[in-house]
């Protein structure tokens, strides 16, 4: 008898053992939301690392480089927007791995969390989206490149267009916000609620799928970066591994840049952006201990002028149209966001075209002022504060828009 009463206890105390290591490691990692705080530091520091491994993130730029392997497939000649992503095969392109790495990751991390669906739109909703990755496409080469890169890598990288490209953004994704507006009060206005079909009663949700394709993409991601591994093709193995968490950060945290500058102005709630700012500041003193050192001190310092400013605006309109930005149009298609498939086509065709419209490359000819490095205002420090500066600058500017809110409240 006492050791059958043994036997169950030892039984009941695995089972208990079982039950909290999935709550540790899939219901908290994969079905829950992930804090924002936790997105903020997480991307931060895979960030950081990644720039020490080999460069920090940004997706535009590859993208313009699939629309212009379009054209030349096509049989239009033109070669890719910046010469820094030249016309390579995909599946060789270390850049373009940090893209797939993302699209892998947030499909992995939307099925193991149940998330996943096909999600279609109305025609209004599509032309949207084609507007705005065609804006973004536009928005990204003048720029540039695109709010991920052009803002929250430049401005950590001590870039002086990381700042200047937030004076577009914010009222580029205002006014594309108000677009939007428009566009949801006209559908609502067009409802006519007599005529809606009657839903079928709630039932009980049959067990998923989705959880095991997920994990099999997990697996799969791992085989293909090791199978780049053994080619030696280290960088594409990392940068694809890269791309992944990021993808999983942004799907779990709901970390939207998009959402970040649009909701400044349109809902006067700055919590998301207080979050990308304190991302920023972290990756700041990372970035510029790494530069200080003589690594890589130019990386993602990109050109500065009016053309900065007017290419954050256009992208800011584009991203609010699209749903998305850059790293966003990705990260939902790989949710089933059929609108943001059709903003990753209308993006990078548009920004492949580049050469062809302006007749150079990204950062040649008139359009375009030089490179400018903060750390050559008191070197590395004093780079670093100037941008910590900025930081709290626009810190001040979010609570101010806030204080408005509550005061017509």
């Amino acid at each position: 008898m006492t050791t059958q009463s043994n036997s169950v206890a030892a039984t009941s105390r695995w089972g208990t053992i079982s039950n909290n290591l999935t709550d540790v490691f899939y219901i908290s990692v994969w079905r829950k939301a992930w804090p924002l705080w936790v997105g903020a530091v997480a991307l931060a520091i895979t960030n950081l690392f990644m720039f020490a491994f080999a460069r920090a993130v940004g997706v535009f730029p590859q993208m313009g480089m699939w629309g212009a392997q379009v054209y030349n497939l096509a049989g239009v000649k033109v070669d890719a927007p910046f010469t820094a992503y030249p016309l390579t095969p995909l599946h060789l392109d270390m850049h373009s791995m940090i893209n797939f790495g993302i699209i892998l990751g947030v499909g992995m991390a939307a099925l193991l969390a149940e998330e996943f669906k096909i999600r279609k739109e109305h025609w209004s909703g599509y032309a949207a989206a084609a507007a705005g990755g065609v804006l973004m496409g536009l928005g990204t080469v003048i720029m540039p490149p695109c709010n991920v890169g052009g803002f929250y890598t430049a401005t950590m990288a001590l870039s002086l267009s990381g700042p200047l490209a937030a004076i577009g953004l914010v009222p580029g994704a205002y006014v594309g916000g108000l677009l939007m507006k428009w566009q949801a009060k006209q559908a609502v206005a067009a409802l006519d609620f007599n005529a809606l079909p009657v839903g079928a009663p709630v039932t009980k949700r049959p067990s998923s799928a989705q959880p095991y394709v997920g994990a099999t993409i997990g697996v799969a991601l791992v085989v293909i970066a090791a199978v780049y591994a053994a080619q030696g093709m280290v960088k594409q193995c990392g940068l694809l591994l890269f791309g992944a968490i990021f993808g999983i950060i942004f799907q779990r945290s709901r970390l939207c840049f998009t959402s970040a500058f649009r909701e400044i102005l349109i809902s006067r709630n700055g919590t998301l952006m207080k979050w990308v700012l304190f991302s920023i500041a972290i990756g700041t003193v990372g970035f510029a201990l790494l530069k200080a050192t003589g690594y890589q001190p130019m990386h993602y310092v990109l050109p500065v002028g009016l053309h900065t400013v007017v290419g954050g605006f256009i992208f800011g309109i584009g991203m609010s149209l699209a749903g998305g930005c850059g790293i966003g149009i990705l990260w939902r298609s790989a949710e089933g966001y059929t609108r943001a498939w059709v903003a990753v086509v209308t993006g990078m065709m548009t920004a492949g075209a580049w050469v062809l419209i302006y007749g150079k490359h990204v950062g040649e000819g008139w359009l375009y002022g030089k490179p400018h490095s903060l750390a050559q205002y008191g070197g590395w420090f004093g780079g670093s504060a100037i941008v910590f500066a900025f930081l709290a600058a626009f810190y001040l500017f979010i609570l101010y828009v806030e204080s408005g809110k509550r005061e017509r409240a």
